[in-house]
């Protein structure tokens, strides 16, 4: 069999394949060759397979098939050089055969959530400008959520129209309201005071009833303090909180009328007009002073606390008109200052819903300052 040129060739069925190794090489002499030239000739014995393989391992023969990494690809040159492979590179599209679930249409949202799958049905669906919203502030768009959802509850709904500050934090609107709401109050609690204490001056028999049941007297001071511990009590809860400011009022006005009973028409008068024009003037200075007259609080309770005490002692010694006088004149000064600061409070520091509150202080400040001024006018006449 005659040996190509270009490619080796093996006997099929010979017990000794032949493998021409090089296609230069002579034929095979029909004389054997001697061993002294042995080195000088070429072999034409029979290659075995292991003596391929020990020449295909030589290091002359690596060195022929190992090819040379070109230098336009670094990642051979890396690799040939170290003993660490580069990472597997995924620049192709292939392997990702769908698009995210954020980009996922509107359409296949729909589908998976019809399905039951609510996960997927959310993480589905586009993303919109709402999805940088808290959940408080989202609302529910489905027809399912707002058949679910339980109706709110009468405070819940009105939650949102109440303001839940100080008066100095409110609106306009609200602390106008506010204010409106207590100076109200207060007027109807002024005109229900005169029109009890009007009747000692125009029915006989009512003034002499209420002097000749001094008994009322304790039970009506005692019940206004209880009536206006409730209504400070209740002071939110509307209409309970109305009816004991009612009964609150209705104590009070029957103890001023017993005290003005005792007193000249004339002297009330003048107390009355003395007062009015005194809060007047009060109130519209402290809505236009800056001078915050709430730091005086601790001292004119402390000073309330001495007036009382001062009373109560004075009921064990004989009747002075000097004591009477002074008396009069520090609880005059008390009271017009307790009216500054009260109307301070109402102006910047009540809640804009204790105008029940707020209109009581008030009252009870006009009240004492009434009966400390009808003290003066009285120990002035000699009576």
């Amino acid at each position: 069999m005659t040996c190509s040129p270009h490619a080796s060739s093996t006997k099929i069925g010979s017990r000794h394949p032949t493998t021409s190794l090089d296609h230069s090489l002579p034929r095979a002499s029909k004389h054997p060759p001697s061993t002294l030239d042995a080195p000088h000739r070429h072999s034409t014995l029979p290659i075995s397979p292991f003596r391929l393989l020990v020449h295909s391992s030589s290091p002359r023969a690596s060195h022929r098939k190992t090819p040379r990494p070109s230098v336009e690809n670094p990642s051979s040159i890396m690799a040939s050089t170290t003993k660490y492979q580069p990472a597997p590179q995924h620049d192709g599209d292939d392997d990702f055969t769908h698009a995210p679930p954020a980009y996922a249409p509107a359409a296949a949202a729909a589908s998976s959530s019809s399905n039951g799958g609510e996960t997927q049905g959310l993480f589905g669906g586009p993303r919109s400008s709402e999805d940088n919203l808290p959940d408080d502030f989202k609302v529910s768009s489905t027809p399912r959520e707002r058949v679910a959802r339980p109706p709110p509850a009468p405070e819940e709904a009105t939650a949102g129209e109440c303001f839940g500050g100080s008066v100095a934090e409110a609106t306009i609107d609200i602390r106008n309201q506010f204010i409106r709401k207590v100076y109200t109050i207060l007027t109807v609690q002024l005109m229900a005071t005169a029109a009890v204490s009007a009747l000692t001056f125009f029915s006989v028999s009512y003034k002499t009833w209420i002097q000749s049941h001094p008994g009322v007297v304790w039970l009506s001071l005692i019940g206004s303090m209880v009536f206006m511990g409730l209504t400070y009590w209740k002071r939110k809860s509307y209409p309970t909180n109305l009816l004991f400011l009612s009964l609150f009022t209705l104590a009070e006005a029957y103890t001023v009328s017993v005290i003005v009973s005792f007193y000249k028409t004339s002297i009330v008068l003048n107390a009355v007009v003395l007062t009015a024009g005194l809060f007047v003037f009060l109130t519209l200075f402290a809505c236009q002073t800056r001078y915050d007259f709430t730091s005086w609080m601790p001292y004119l309770f402390g000073a309330l606390w001495g007036l009382v005490l001062f009373g109560f002692m004075a009921m064990f010694f004989p009747y002075s008109s000097t004591a009477e006088l002074v008396y009069g004149g520090v609880a005059a000064l008390l009271f017009s200052a307790y009216i500054l600061v009260d109307t301070q409070l109402v102006l910047r520091k009540h809640h804009v819903e204790e105008e029940i509150a707020a209109a009581i202080s008030l009252y009870l400040d006009i009240i004492n300052l009434f009966l400390a001024i009808l003290r003066i006018l009285n120990s002035q006449s000699n009576n």
